[in-house]
C-alpha cells in the first residue's frame, strides 16, 4: 500500500513547493512617487527599499497604488495593480534603493 501512496504523496508535495515558490517571487509595493516630467518613471516602495519603474504600457498607476509582481529584478515585467484591478508593462530601471541612492539616480537623473 505504501508503495501506492508514495508517487501521490510526492506529486502533492512538489505541487505544494511549486505553489510556494511561486507566490515567493510576487512582491508588493506602493506607489509612492509618479509625476509627469519624469520622462515615465515612478517610484515604488518595498519592504526591501525602493524601486524605479519606467512604465512601458498598461495601466498607469497612481500615487498610493498598490502594486504586485517581480519587482526585485532588473528587466521588462508584467505586474499587477491590486488598486486599480489592472495589468501593466514595466522596465524595472532598479531596486532595493535607499532613500540617498533614490534621490541621486531618480530625482537627478529623470526628474528636472
Amino acid at each position: 500500500m505504501f508503495k501506492r501512496a508514495l508517487p501521490i504523496l510526492i506529486a502533492i508535495a512538489f505541487s505544494i513547493v511549486s505553489i510556494s515558490s511561486a507566490q515567493a517571487s510576487a512582491k508588493k509595493g506602493v506607489v509612492v512617487y509618479n509625476k509627469s516630467g519624469c520622462k515615465s518613471r515612478y517610484v515604488v516602495e518595498t519592504n526591501m527599499g525602493y524601486a524605479i519603474l519606467e512604465w512601458y504600457g498598461g495601466n498607469d498607476p497612481a500615487e498610493g497604488d498598490v502594486i504586485v509582481g517581480e519587482i526585485d529584478s532588473y528587466g521588462f515585467k508584467d505586474l499587477y495593480n491590486v488598486t486599480q484591478d489592472a495589468s501593466m508593462r514595466v522596465y524595472i530601471e532598479d531596486y532595493m534603493l535607499g532613500k540617498s541612492s533614490l534621490t541621486t539616480k531618480f530625482f537627478e537623473k529623470f526628474c528636472r
